[in-house]
């Protein structure tokens, strides 16, 4: 029996009340709460304030429940974090995953030459999925693709070849995630942080659209109905393949084809988002307001970051110090000045790298600001950015934590924020010739999202993470640079 269960299990002895009726003030089914107390389901960290709450804990009692909480975390399964480490190392990584150096053009994609009906072999698997894709990317339809809750390795580099090459439109994928009805289950927990990982190369290819839904069920079932569990559900075509994609069944028959989808399409129109494009490419006024949004939740946020967030400790007199009254984006002054109030007043757990800040004191740049709005800050006020940022490290208000680059590569171009009761933003910043963008995915499942942020609280003492004092001598060994 855990710390945290013994604690809850005391207070709820001291309780005067029934069970029934500390279940209804905590806004627990009853079931879960003996579930709890028993030690067979651990509480999700809103379930533990509500019992607080219900219990009329002191502050000092409350704090010391969700102290128990955050030591325990949401991910001890050994599987459960070698997944959650995937999926962080999966999205730093986009980047090499969808660089497709000497991909072929989707018009010469779509003349590969295949065997009709079936496909042996995973080199001929993927040369029909990628010139039936190609076919469809070319046609300008612009009904969506359909996919499958598993995937595999061959359909994996069909689809990002392909999307590489893509011109024109962006193109809208679906994909229907099934995850087990139980979510205390740790394997059930693993295949759906693996399901997620292994569709983040895809979603930020810049000409796709991605959603992703889940249905939740008591056994994974191949829908829609078909014997082969990987499939990939064009307009004019299906192909259905085994998991390794070593053989596929390409059905063509409009009939057929329109019924497959119909099924999959009543089932996604049913379930709930958990992955979504939240905003499309934008400036970063749209990456403003969104992470304006969230804040206001006053709820807790993990940001990893190739670079601390130094707008978090600048004011309004640092901002109009640097700012480019002459810049295009010029106007959009106002609103950074309201976006860096409301920033002051958050207190993020921030991880980061060590290039990240070298950066920083090499070239004064910001990397969560647009190049064309400010210019970068003088010695002087990168001096007092790095003081606050070793304040905020030595203090007790919030993690500040240089992440190992050997265990966690990072880079500029991508971020991961946390939010609990809310879900985990990935953000991916495109650089263009003269131009720069962004575009943010959302991932809502609160499972997920609490399991990741139980990881990063386990993980602060571990390798993957450098220890508080190596962060407060490496900022000061930075400010000695300056």
């Amino acid at each position: 029996m855990t710390e945290l269960t013994q604690s809850l299990k005391l207070a709820v002895t001291r309780y005067p009340g029934t069970m029934a009726e500390l279940a209804r003030r905590a806004a627990i089914d009853r079931s879960t709460l003996y579930k709890i107390l028993s030690g067979q389901r651990t509480p999700r960290q809103e379930q533990v304030e509500r019992l607080a709450d219900a219990l009329e804990l002191n502050e000092e009692q409350k704090t010391a429940l969700l102290t128990q909480y955050k030591r325990r975390g949401r991910s001890t399964d050994p599987k459960i974090r070698a997944e959650l480490h995937r999926l962080l190392e999966a999205a730093f990584r986009v980047q090499d995953y969808t660089r497709r150096e000497g991909v072929i053009s989707n018009e010469a994609a779509q003349e590969t030459s295949w065997t009709p009906h079936y496909v042996g072999g995973a080199r001929a698997v993927e040369a029909a999925v990628g010139a039936l894709v190609a076919r469809h990317l070319l046609s300008g339809d612009t009904r969506p693709l359909l996919l499958s809750p598993f995937t595999n390795p061959v359909l994996d580099k069909a689809l990002l070849d392909r999307f590489s090459a893509v011109e024109g439109a962006p193109v809208q994928v679906s994909q229907l995630l099934i995850f087990a009805a139980n979510s205390d289950i740790p394997q059930e927990w693993v295949s759906d942080v693996s399901a997620l990982t292994r569709t983040l190369p895809l979603l930020f290819l810049p000409k796709v659209h991605y959603e992703a839904r889940v249905v939740r069920c008591t056994l994974t079932e191949p829908s829609p109905g078909t014997l082969m569990p990987v499939y990939l559900l064009l307009p004019e075509a299906a192909v259905m393949m085994d998991r390794q994609g070593q053989k596929a069944f390409v059905i063509t028959d409009k009939e057929t084809v329109g019924n497959l989808r119909l099924s999959f399409s009543r089932k996604y129109i049913d379930g709930s988002s958990v992955l979504k494009l939240a905003t499309s490419s934008h400036d970063f006024s749209e990456s403003m307001a969104l992470y304006g949004r969230l804040f206001a939740k006053k709820r807790r946020c993990s940001m990893l970051r190739y670079q601390p967030p130094f707008t978090l400790f600048a004011d309004r007199e640092m901002a109009l110090r640097i700012v480019r009254q002459d810049a295009p984006a010029a106007p959009m002054l106002p609103l950074w000045l309201d976006y860096l109030n409301g920033w002051s007043q958050q207190t993020p757990d921030l991880y980061f790298c060590e290039e990240g800040i070298l950066q920083f004191v090499r070239t004064g740049w910001m990397f969560e600001l647009p190049p064309d709005l400010y210019n970068p800050p003088d010695v002087e006020m990168r001096r007092e950015l790095l003081r606050r940022l070793y304040k905020a490290a030595a203090s007790d208000r919030q993690t500040v934590r240089i992440v190992d680059a050997a265990q966690l590569p990072m880079t500029p171009t991508m971020s991961v924020n946390v939010f609990q009761g809310s879900g985990v933003v990935f953000c991916q910043a495109v650089l263009e010739p003269g131009k720069m963008y962004c575009r943010e995915y959302l991932m809502e499942d609160p499972v997920l999202t609490d399991a990741l942020l139980g990881y990063l609280d386990e993980d602060e003492a571990s390798a993957r993470m450098r220890s508080q004092k190596y962060t407060l001598d490496f900022i000061d060994y930075c400010l000695r640079l300056l």
